[in-house]
């Protein structure tokens, strides 16, 4: 799957939407840095990241962890929304030199190149209305911005600020670079693309810190702040977490760009979150076999539902089963917060954050 004729790699060659850089990186590449990069890329999606989320919400600190995974999958949405509004095509697409390491497929495109050179230069006018007549309704297609970047980003810089960390700040720019460097190597983005995920994971950190100190944070723990009152609070939290997700919802079983169904786990630990906060948010207290119980009670109704979906509609690929994928697993936060609480894992505590 490796380049095998001679080439050489040049600085000005480094463009933001340039294929050079990917397959000078794939031609100097071997077996044990693909399968690397591989393992690399998997920590970006987030049928992985959501369940680590779940474990540091049952084991490490509820509130904390529940505002992480808001900043996620926010993150997630928005790259989404620009992925399908900007449709731009990943490097296997613009030139068919370049290879998608990632799933070890060749490229079938007829192009061989953008043409133009320059940092800035992007794929010729016919490469991108071709991909947008006949690629771009396909799942994944789209590149800009990088969707693994912007939730690394998003994932370790949030995990700094809420957690307030040394040694998570000190990682986070690592797994940034990693990450990006692992969706170049393999085809999948381009040195821009990748640049723009990281762009966006970072203004999301920082609406995000905004958040945490300003007086929403505190709201959004308190059992009025839900109740069904037409009050501005209730009203604003209401419509950033069920009224905007439902709509995105809506329009991606209508629409001929259906975003992620990773949708389904936002509203799925949204719902599960008013249902909750209406008995009490637990308290973070409990020795470590405690959270370790609630750790694997939590895991085992997220992975047992998940598995028992992934059977049952093996086969379907519709997006409304697909959502529900998301949507249950996600969901059965709840049910594990009320089997903690009746083996008294923890108490109810209305402390703030």
């Amino acid at each position: 799957m490796f380049q095998t004729e001679p080439m050489t790699c040049r600085l000005q060659d480094l463009g933001m939407f340039q294929t050079e850089p990917i397959i000078c990186l794939q031609h100097l590449g071997n077996q044990f840095i693909t399968h690397l990069m591989q393992q690399i890329t998997q920590m970006g999606y987030p049928s992985l990241i959501v369940p680590i989320i779940v474990i540091a919400i049952f084991g490490i600190n509820f509130k904390k962890s529940f505002l992480l995974f808001q900043l996620f999958m926010w993150t997630d949405m928005i790259t989404d929304i620009l992925k399908i509004l900007i449709e731009f095509p990943r490097p296997y697409y613009v030139d068919k030199k370049a290879i998608n390491l990632e799933n070890n497929i060749t490229s079938t495109s007829s192009f061989s190149g953008n043409g133009i050179k320059g940092i800035f230069a992007l794929p010729d006018n016919q490469t991108l209305n071709t991909f947008r007549l006949q690629e771009a309704y396909k799942s994944g297609s789209f590149g800009f911005p990088s969707g693994h970047v912007s939730l690394t980003t998003a994932l370790w810089g949030g995990s700094a600020t809420v957690f307030d960390n040394r040694l998570i700040k000190i990682l986070t720019p690592f797994t940034m670079v990693l990450m990006a460097f692992s969706r170049v190597y393999l085809g999948k983005h381009f040195i821009g693309d990748v640049v723009g995920g990281a762009i966006v994971g970072l203004i999301s950190i920082v609406v995000f810190a905004y958040f945490l100190k300003s007086s929403l944070k505190q709201n959004f723990f308190k059992k009025e702040s839900f109740e069904l009152a037409f009050r501005r609070t209730n009203l604003f939290f209401y419509c950033f977490m069920f009224v905007i997700p439902i709509i995105l919802v809506a329009f991606s079983l209508i629409g001929s760009h259906p975003l992620s169904t990773d949708t389904g786990y936002l509203l799925g630990m949204n719902v599960a979150y008013l249902l909750i906060i209406r008995k009490g948010i637990p308290a973070d207290i409990g020795t470590t076999r405690q959270r370790a119980t609630r750790v694997f009670i939590a895991l085992l109704l997220f992975e047992v539902s998940k598995m028992i979906l992934d059977c049952g509609f093996c086969t379907n690929h519709l997006f409304v089963i697909e959502f529900l994928k998301t949507f249950i697993p996600a969901s059965t936060i709840w049910v594990s917060v009320v089997i903690c609480k009746k083996f008294n894992l923890y108490q109810r505590n209305e402390e703030s954050l």
